[in-house]
């Protein structure tokens, strides 16, 4: 062998061996983390990373900082719908229909027991008809009777024929008619008719029984006046 090939072998194994050297001293590697060096702390790059190897160790300078733990927002919990209130029928009241006030009568019954009321045989009145007439239509108004109907109904004995006491009958009922409208009351509110004597109520054979049956029955009918004050 010569000295330039015993030269170049003495090269090539110090190159060996500076390697192998260098391995030892620097680092070693097991499978499945990261590089470190003898003294067994991690071998970095120059940006000051950790270099990784398929053959390497968990290094506790390498082991990333384990990210922080972000806690869920806390579940907000939907309100329950508002419910609409419930419309609760409520059956109205019953009207109570108050009942018309009952109508006030005024009845005067203008028979000759206690004298006549007319002449003989005449619709003309006395004035004992007169002052009865008065007496009654001022007691109407005193009771503030507002009248809404006026019947007026003559009646004779049964002396004389029956169609001359009708036609008797009628005129001294118009005779009393005409003297209340006279008076105030309201002529067209009245009903005038006569019966003659088919309506007795009493016995026609007797004077007193002929006296009650020669009559005039006037009814008034009507309502009380409200006054209202303001």
């Amino acid at each position: 062998m010569t000295i330039k090939n015993i030269t170049k072998n003495i090269t090539m194994g110090s190159a060996v061996i500076l390697t192998s050297a260098l391995m030892a001293t620097s680092a070693h590697a097991v499978e499945g983390g990261f590089a470190q060096s003898t003294n067994g702390t991690a071998l970095v790059d120059g940006s000051g990373k950790c270099v990784t190897s398929s053959l390497g160790n968990t290094l506790r300078d390498c082991i990333p900082t384990a990210a922080p733990i972000i806690e869920p927002p806390p579940v907000v919990k939907a309100k329950p719908p508002v419910k609409a209130p419930v419309a609760v029928y409520v059956a109205p009241k019953p009207v109570v229909k108050q009942a018309p006030p009952k109508p006030i009568v005024k009845i005067l019954t203008l028979n000759e027991t206690g004298g006549s009321n007319f002449g003989f045989d005449s619709d003309k009145l006395s004035d004992k008809a007169m002052m009865e007439l008065n007496n009654f239509t001022g007691n109407i108004k005193a009771s503030r009777v507002s009248p809404d109907r006026i019947t007026i109904v003559g009646h004779t004995d049964s002396i004389g024929s029956e169609k001359y006491n009708k036609d008797l009958s009628v005129r001294r009922a118009n005779s009393v008619a005409d003297y209340l409208s006279s008076n105030g009351m309201n002529r067209n509110m009245m009903s005038v008719s006569g019966r003659g004597e088919s309506q007795p109520v009493a016995n026609n054979s007797s004077k007193d029984g002929r006296a009650q049956n020669r009559r005039v029955d006037i009814t008034v009918t009507g309502q009380e006046k409200v006054i209202i004050r303001k």
